[in-house]
């Protein structure tokens, strides 16, 4: 039996991801951090973020301060975007671990 993918499983992707490249990611939404003085919001540049759109999710990183988005991976069902993720997080942590030789 095939286990179900849900968003949750696919957030706790992301906070790794997010995690183990540096990201200040607490707080932020879809990489919108509020100011919470006056209630605007800036791009979080460099955070990795979930994208919903036409059925479909896929992982974006966002890559400037108006909040222009490049794709990690493409659109896909949530299990598709799981292994998808699964396998950029397990290349990231390698290229980590290659670093420190």
């Amino acid at each position: 039996m095939s286990h179900r993918i849900t968003q949750k499983d696919l957030e706790n992707i992301l906070d790794r991801i997010n995690s183990i490249a540096g990201t200040d990611h607490e707080g932020t939404s879809k990489g919108w951090i509020k100011n919470l003085e006056d209630g605007t919001f800036k791009a979080n540049v460099g955070a990795y973020v979930l994208d919903y759109a036409y059925g479909g999710v896929r992982l974006s990183q966002i890559t400037s301060k108006g909040g222009g988005e490049r794709d990690i991976t493409g659109r896909g069902t949530k299990k598709e975007t799981y292994y998808n993720m699964l396998a950029f997080l397990y290349g990231f942590e390698a290229g980590l671990k290659a670093g420190e030789k």
